[in-house]
């Protein structure tokens, strides 16, 4: 049975799951009659009182909120609004703060906000919401790139205050499940950052398998697959999820594992949110630290396009020779590619590889074919070295700094930005290891390069961590019993490439704004001093309104043209990586997370037509009234993007929306 005749059947299932319950077509929102009668005070009542209005994270600075933009407040509020931790630790503070032309939090925001501290919180909050008929968004630390956690005219669950990390070193049965299954694990709440977990974790020897960037929140990574160094080795985190709690539609608290709700369980480990439910709590596996990690490169270069072609190509090979033996060379690490241009002195490519207990002469040892190789080409341009090493000793870890090889400092490119464009694909592992297949990638990346928007910083990274290939066989088989794309299982790993550019759209364009904007727009977008609009950018950062006035709106009208190159590199990527071949089968895909917001096949994309087909049925059974709504979430099709998902889309528009292109 094909996808879109699935969601048709689903759309008609979901009429008539639940006898007797009203099926509005939209939700109750300010703009309806209904609004007024929603009793907020019983909310605010069973909820303890921790229900408010949800207030904007730059409030001090605006007038419709009482605030001053020359106050000393507004100056603190805007300082801070580069602080990941200020901004996440913010009831409805956002790390991404929209995409140009798309959505943005200063109209895309929610009306009320439940600050949830317990598990009846959360399950009167959602019980509430679906009583009343109301859109609900929940939200953790604020890292989302499309606006999945915000909505507007929506009641917002804020789970972050929820930070409980309890260890069971000894062993940890999951719900249901026999003795014999006990394993070390650790159990946390949705609220829990990285920067919470890691520290704590290797105090007691041991690692958990989740992101790098200390400040993104178990609640929204755990579930969407979430990788780090290790993944490789021990598999992501929904891998590794043992347990979960999880709040129905109807309020309901269950535990969820193998052995309890085993298809809720299922969904859980890889559907992303938006599924069947909200999470409270997560128990997954621990595992030992490193004593040590290991480092291995080969880095190349060319200085001619048709040398650099070939010297791609050959990295590409290797890529997928290093896959082969991910769990001896490759934990995690990087594909280094960067084209300037003849006139520019060529370019680089290079493999970066890190590992877990390594041994750095076998590492060398697999990348070293590479080197020989291109030492060998004689009357080319290219050249090429492998180096080995080990890259760190706990013995040298130093508690004080929290400084760990496996979590870093979120970058600031993506601290109160906005995005241009983002798009992420993988590569399939089977194609760059044969000639054509990587000189076709190759060919497409010095493409991608000459596409990229000229003059602006942005990211275009190659990330080993976030494919499946080459994992342990017990890792693999386990992959194929969660709800993730197995296409994951032949990716070497993930090509992003995300452009953001500092933005706080709550504001009008003003100096006080600007002064704060400045230092990052010069690094991001605004980057030349010969550019004509530095100069007037720079004198509307130092009080002149006028001048901030203008440097901000012809910034805006530089976009769209940015963005159209953009969209020229996603044709590209697209027509190079489809998720499914000239023979129909499944090829590439992207990560939940970390993607494109216009991607038409989304349900292809991230999980594929067999594990999609199922995680919509786990959803008419769990939500049939789609409570758990977010973009590109699972069952979004089924609902009117012209409405921002508040009216459910006609019947047709569900099988247009799944009309996948191969």
């Amino acid at each position: 049975m094909m996808l879109k005749e699935v969601v048709g059947i689903i759309s008609m299932m979901i009429g008539v799951v639940i006898p007797g319950d009203a099926m509005p077509e939209c939700r109750c929102t300010p703009a309806h009659p209904c609004w007024a009668e929603v009793p907020w005070r019983v909310l605010n009542t069973s909820v303890k009182g921790r229900l408010q209005l949800s207030a904007d994270e730059l409030a001090p600075c605006l007038a419709s909120s009482g605030g001053d933009p020359a106050s000393a407040a507004c100056a603190l509020t805007l300082n801070s609004t580069d602080n990941e931790f200020w901004v996440s630790g913010q009831p409805n503070g956002y790390l991404h703060t929209g995409l140009f032309n798309s959505w943005n939090i200063s109209t895309d925001r929610s009306v009320y906000t439940v600050v949830a501290e317990s598990e009846e919180d959360i399950s009167a909050t959602v019980r509430f919401a679906h009583t009343h008929n109301l859109r609900l968004v929940v939200k953790g630390t604020g890292h989302d790139w499309y606006g999945r956690s915000t909505a507007a005219g929506s009641l917002l669950l804020w789970t972050h205050p929820r930070k409980a990390i309890t260890w069971h070193d000894d062993g940890y049965v999951a719900a249901g499940c026999p003795e014999s299954t006990a394993t070390p694990a650790v159990t946390v709440q949705t609220g829990v950052q990285f920067a919470d977990l890691y520290p704590v974790a290797i105090a007691r020897n041991k690692i958990v398998m989740g992101g790098t960037c200390d400040s993104v929140g178990v609640g929204g990574c755990f579930s969407a697959g979430c990788y780090g160094p290790f993944t490789k080795l021990f598999g992501n985190a929904a891998v590794n999820i043992l347990e979960a709690r999880v709040v129905l539609a109807n309020g309901t608290i269950v535990t969820a594992s193998k052995c309890s709700h085993p298809d809720l369980f299922w969904s859980v480990r890889g559907g992303g949110g938006g599924v069947a439910g909200v999470f409270t709590e997560f128990t997954v596996r621990s595992h030992r630290s490193p004593s040590y990690m290991s480092a291995a490169s080969f880095t190349g270069t060319a200085k001619t396009e048709r040398d650099y072609i070939r010297l791609l190509a050959q990295t590409l090979k290797m890529l997928a020779v290093v896959q082969a033996n991910a769990s001896r060379v490759c934990n995690d690490g990087s594909l280094a590619w960067s084209w300037a241009g003849e006139e520019l002195g060529g370019g680089t490519a290079g493999i970066h590889c890190t590992l877990y207990e390594g041994d750095p002469s076998e590492m060398r040892a697999v990348l070293q074919p590479l080197a020989d190789w291109a030492k060998g080409q004689n009357g080319s341009t290219i050249e090429g070295n492998v180096a080995a090493s080990i890259s760190w000793n706990a013995s040298d870890y130093d508690p004080t700094s929290g400084r760990l090889p496996w979590m870093e400092k979120h970058p600031d490119r993506e601290i109160s930005t906005a995005l241009l464009a983002s798009m992420s694909k993988y590569f399939p592992v089977h194609y760059i290891a044969t000639d054509p297949g990587a000189s076709v990638v190759a060919a497409a990346l010095v493409n991608i390069s000459d596409l990229l928007p000229q003059g602006q910083q942005g990211t275009n990274a190659f990330m080993i961590a976030k494919g499946q290939s080459g994992v342990p066989s017990s890792v693999a088989s386990e992959l194929l019993e969660t709800a993730q794309n197995p296409v994951l299982l032949d990716a070497a790993g993930t090509q992003l490439i995300m452009y953001n550019i500092p933005s706080l759209p709550q504001m009008p364009p003003s100096s006080a704004l600007l002064k704060t904007l400045w230092p990052r727009l010069q690094q991001y977008a605004i980057r030349d001093p010969k550019d004509p609009l530095w100069h007037v950018c720079e004198a509307g950062a130092n009080g002149i309104e006028s001048s901030a006035v203008e440097c901000m709106n012809v910034w805006y009208t530089r976009i769209p043209a940015l963005q159209e190159r953009l969209a020229q590199v996603r044709d590209v990527l697209w027509e190079v990586f489809p998720n499914i071949d000239a023979g129909g089968r499944p090829f590439s895909g992207s990560y939940w997370c970390e993607t494109d917001y216009n991607d038409r096949d989304f349900q292809l994309s991230h999980w594929g037509e067999a594990v999609y087909q199922r995680l919509l049925s786990v959803k008419a059974r769990y939500d049939p009234n789609g409570l758990f709504i977010c973009h590109h979430c699972v069952g979004s099709e089924l609902w009117s993007k012209e409405s921002n998902l508040n009216c459910r889309a006609p019947t047709s528009s569900h099988h247009r929306e799944t009309e996948f292109r191969s």
